[in-house]
This record gives structure tokens, sequence and C-alpha cells, in this order.
């Protein structure tokens, strides 16, 4: 996962179609596999293209493998959970 305080500020302006934690569907050689969006890097690729870090397994016993690709090479799956916002506590008055 990205730090937002080490992320490009553009970027955490400008979110893309993605975003980190979505599931998204890639093509890897003559198959399609299942992947997670790690990073938002931008508007890198050709033409201003939207670039995303995923991560995925090819099988069980392999390591996760770590690519990156162009918005248009992903297919969204399922959107990352939303995380409930920190509940802030009040502070007890001394009396």
């Amino acid at each position: 996962m990205v730090n937002p305080l080490v992320m490009d500020p553009w970027i955490w302006k400008n979110p893309g179609p993605l975003h980190v934690g979505d599931r998204v569907r890639m093509r890897r050689g003559s198959e399609d596999v299942e992947a997670t969006v790690v990073e938002d890097r931008g508007n890198l690729g050709v033409g201003g293209k939207r670039v995303y870090g995923v991560r995925f397994r090819v099988d069980d016993v392999s390591d996760e493998i770590y690519t990156e690709r162009m918005v248009d090479e992903l297919t969204l799956v399922a959107r990352a959970p939303e995380t409930p916002p920190k509940r802030r506590r009040k502070k007890r008055s001394q009396e």
C-alpha cells in the first residue's frame, strides 16, 4: 500500500477510475488473472494514460508478482471495501 503522505499530491487530488485495494482482471499470456491494485502511478503511460501497480498470484505455491499496467489493460472485478471513519473519543471533563 502506498503511504498518502509520500504520494505525489497531483495523484492524490486527481484520482483515477481505480483505487488502491480494488480487485481487477488482466491478461497474462494466454489467460486472465485476478489481481489487486496496490499503487496508483499516475499518468505515466503513452499519451498520458493512467498506470497502476498490481499484485497477483499465478498459483498457490508461487510468490506474489508485482507488475505495472495501463488502465485500459485492467477490468474492474470488485471495489475495495470502504473503511469506516475512525470515531473520535470525547474527552471527559474533570469535575
